[in-house]
């Protein structure tokens, strides 16, 4: 058989398998490549974009350290260029526990070295010891800040005074130690102290300096300016480097503001608030504010109580005082603690039930509080001037128009008693003007009547009541009106809301609505947006901001306006204002006399007042808040004051509108009645001395029988009322020798003339247009007792203060 021979087959390898393993495996690694790669792309671009800001910020941080550098806070100024908010340069005082510890060392090589040395070791109880005596701080505090040696910055006194970084500087150069810094800051200081408080605020340096209440708060952005920085290299280890590793920047300053208030008006509207809070015997302080009325500005605002915003945390109004300090003491509960406050002044919004923190801040935020913006009140017969325009205006009443008044009014849907007027035996047919100077309850009534309940929701409207005023301060409610419960809903005003409406109650304002929209009565019709700040300026002294009157709409006609001004005139000259008569100033005004909801003997009495009144150039508002009765139900005061707006609020009004007149440089206009210049009369006869007086308004009286005059009392220039006598000196020497002023306070004038004639003093009546025998001194210029020349004139103001009813 033949041998098989077997063939040797060689396989080819298979390419395309192979491919496809390799292009399986290469893709393999590409998945899992990306899949590995994808977290780390997705990681960079989360540290490289989205979080780039926060990871640069902490590499910033670890790299270097960072401190404020303070800009100097914008000053703010009055009108007239007075400060009444600046910044001081102070000091801080900073340790760097690792420069410190750098000189220790140095003193240490050099006396390991043998070199003499003069002066003690810079140890840390070394220095400790020193400052804390110096800072009159306790040395354990300052020995554990020395600790932390890897620190550079460690604040331990801050807002020193010179004198203070001065001792700080000796204490430092006469032992050649380093490492102990005083930078500079800022404090907020304000000269005038509670001038005007409520309306500047005051700063927390708490919180770097920070705007914390008023202009202060409002202003903050322009008055804080930009701050500066120090910023100091880190090494490695994330410790800070010295300073020759640190860069400064300039902190840019702030703007200043100029305001539209005057301090000296402020401080008569204060001064005044705080006289008749005495006088009075005030429960719940008050307000008063003083307004341009032709363009809108501010010139004064007071609050009572008040603080100093060099030191507002301190609590100054003695009520308040008294109430704390009855909390504290534990000897009353809460509620009796509030009710002897109460019954020896407080006020009502004091809170009953809360702890003693609570009570304090309670306590300084009132005292923080522009109430004039922040609270509300019942208007009271003020609000009637605003009556009296709208119906001049829509002419359903004029000067010719007359009202009966039989002291009680019925109105039409009321089922209660009728409403009263504050006359209760009436005041029978008057004009409209005999109406508003009475301050006729029943004729407003009618006017309210007659112009309608769709009319007059339409002036409150006009005027301004149901919307802010836009003022440019803090404080100014956005709650509504309506929807808060203070004035009616137009849908739901009625008949009764009207009549009640009509003499100011029942629905609630604030102090600086109704101010404004009263300014528009007086002022010819327009409607005037308040303001404070007239302008801001850089610190290169450019003006960067002014602020224009802004007119909101006009509400009433020129002619409207003037022929209110002319009745609102005779509520000063013989109605209920008459307490705040001025001779020689023509005043106009409104008295009022508001319920209130916390209870009948809780009063808030006021005066509307403008002057000139032919050319208004100042407005006031001015009210106390609830007189104390002398006893509960009660209309008079301990002092025998009777308790309304015309015996209280209207002289104290005639008396600041008397001395903001004369400050503005408003000239009086005398009757003939009024006060005139002595002649000089030495030298002349009889006869000629006599003609001349005469001529004057003036009679004589003579002492001695010569020829010729050789002397008089008063003096040539002086000035007394008209109608005086002279004393002449007829060959006689005038006496030289000084007489003692009497007190006259609680005199009729006849009586109170008739004393200061009798120590040869002349007396000048103020304050009243009927100096009756109801009409009595309650205050004189020269204080009894003082010794003065003969021939001195002394000031009398007197006030009707027994009219029962009068002046609501």
């Amino acid at each position: 058989m033949a041998e098989r021979k077997h063939r040797r087959v060689v396989q080819q390898p298979d390419h395309r398998a192979n491919r496809t393993i390799l292009v399986r495996t290469l893709i393999l690694l590409a998945v899992f490549g990306v899949a590995v790669f994808i977290p780390l792309f997705v990681r960079l671009w989360q540290i490289q974009i989205r979080d780039y800001d926060r990871f640069q910020e902490l590499a910033v941080e670890q790299q270097t350290g960072d401190s404020v550098v303070a800009a100097q806070r914008g000053v703010i100024y009055d009108r007239n260029g007075e400060v009444l908010a600046m910044s001081a340069t102070v000091y801080n005082i900073q340790l760097s526990p690792k420069e410190i510890l750098a000189c220790q060392e140095a003193y240490a090589d050099d006396v390991k070295n043998g070199k003499e040395l003069d002066y003690p070791e810079p140890t840390d109880e070394f220095i400790a010891s020193n400052l804390a005596q110096i800072l009159g701080l306790e040395e354990e505090d300052i020995l554990k800040r020395l600790e932390k040696t890897y620190s550079m910055y460690e604040i331990i006194a801050q807002r020193v005074d010179e004198d203070t970084r001065n001792e700080v500087l000796a204490f430092t150069t006469e032992n050649h130690i380093t490492g102990i810094f005083t930078p500079p800051t800022t404090m907020r200081i304000y000269p005038k102290g509670s001038l005007a408080a409520q309306v500047i605020g005051w700063v927390n340096p708490n919180t770097e300096n920070t705007g914390a209440y008023g202009i202060e708060a409002q202003y903050e952005s322009v008055l804080a300016g930009e701050t500066g920085r120090i910023v100091t290299a880190k090494n490695a280890d994330g410790t800070q480097m010295l300073y020759q590793y640190e860069n400064y920047y300039d902190g840019m300053d702030g703007c200043d503001l100029e305001l539209t208030l005057d301090s000296k008006i402020q401080s008569f509207c204060e001064n005044i608030l705080a006289k008749g809070i005495e006088q009075f015997e005030v429960q719940d302080g008050g307000f008063c504010i003083a307004m341009d009325p032709n363009t809108g500005e501010i010139l004064a605002w007071a609050n009572s109580p008040t603080f100093d915003p060099n030191d507002p945390w301190a609590v100054s109004d003695p009520v308040l005082l008294q109430y704390l300090a009855d909390i504290e003491s534990g000897e009353y509960t809460k509620e009796e603690a509030y009710q002897k406050a109460l019954a020896e002044g407080a006020t009502t919004e004091v809170a009953r039930d809360t702890a003693i923190s609570a009570a304090e801040s309670e306590v300084l935020y009132k005292q923080w509080a522009n109430r004039s913006i922040s609270s509300t009140y019942e208007p009271g017969s003020t609000f009637k001037s605003i009556v009296l325009a709208a119906a001049l205006e829509e002419g359903v009443v004029s000067e010719s128009s007359t009202f009966y008044c039989s002291g009680v009014a019925q109105v039409d849907g009321w089922s209660g008693a009728p409403i009263q007027c504050s006359d209760r035996d009436g005041h029978g047919t008057q004009t409209l003007a005999k109406a508003v100077a009475n301050s006729c309850n029943p004729a407003f009534i009618a006017i309210g009547q007659a112009l309608g309940a769709e009319k007059f929701y339409n002036y409150l409207e006009d005027f301004g009541f149901l919307e802010k005023t836009g003022i440019d301060v803090l404080g100014e409610s956005n709650i509504n009106p309506v929807s808060a419960g203070l004035i009616w809903d137009r849908d739901k005003f009625t008949n009764v809301d009207l009549a009640v409406a009509s003499f100011g109650q029942r629905f609630q304002v604030t102090p600086l609505q109704l101010i404004t929209a009263a300014a528009a009565v007086i002022n010819g019709g327009h409607l005037m947006q308040p303001y404070v700040v007239s302008q801001v300026t850089d610190p290169d002294g450019n003006v960067v901001q002014h602020t224009e009157p802004t007119e909101v709409r006009q509400v009433i006609s020129e002619q409207t306006s003037e022929r209110c001004r002319t009745i609102l005139e005779g509520v000063v000259n013989g109605g209920t204002g008459h307490n705040a008569a001025v001779e020689g100033y023509r005043i106009g005004g409104k008295t009022g006399s508001s319920q209130t909801l916390y209870g009948s003997d809780y009063t808030i009495v006021s005066f509307l007042g403008f002057a000139p009144a032919d050319d208004p150039q100042v407005i006031i508002l001015l009210a106390y808040n609830s007189p104390k009765p002398a006893a509960p139900g009660a209309n008079t005061t301990a002092g025998g004051w009777y308790i309304s707006g015309g015996n209280m609020a209207a002289p104290m009004a005639g008396e600041l509108l008397e001395d903001i007149l004369g400050y503005l440089g408003v000239e009086k206009t005398y009757t003939a009645s009024a006060d005139v210049l002595v002649p000089n009369l030495v030298g002349l006869d009889l006869a000629s001395a006599t003609a001349s007086l005469e001529k004057n308004g003036l009679s004589l009286r003579t002492v001695g029988d010569g020829a010729a005059v050789t002397g008089q009392i008063p003096a040539a220039g002086a000035s007394i009322p008209g109608g005086s006598q002279v004393v002449l000196y007829m060959g006689e020497e005038v006496p030289t020798d000084q007489v003692t002023v009497p007190s006259v306070v609680g005199l009729t004038a006849a009586q109170a003339e008739e004393k200061l004639a009798a120590q040869g003093l002349y007396m000048r009546a103020t304050g009243a247009s009927d100096y009756s025998s109801g009409v009595v001194a309650y205050e004189q210029s020269v204080a009894a007792g003082t010794s003065v020349d003969r021939g001195t004139t002394v000031e009398v103001r007197f006030s009707d203060s027994s009219a029962s009813g009068e002046g609501l």
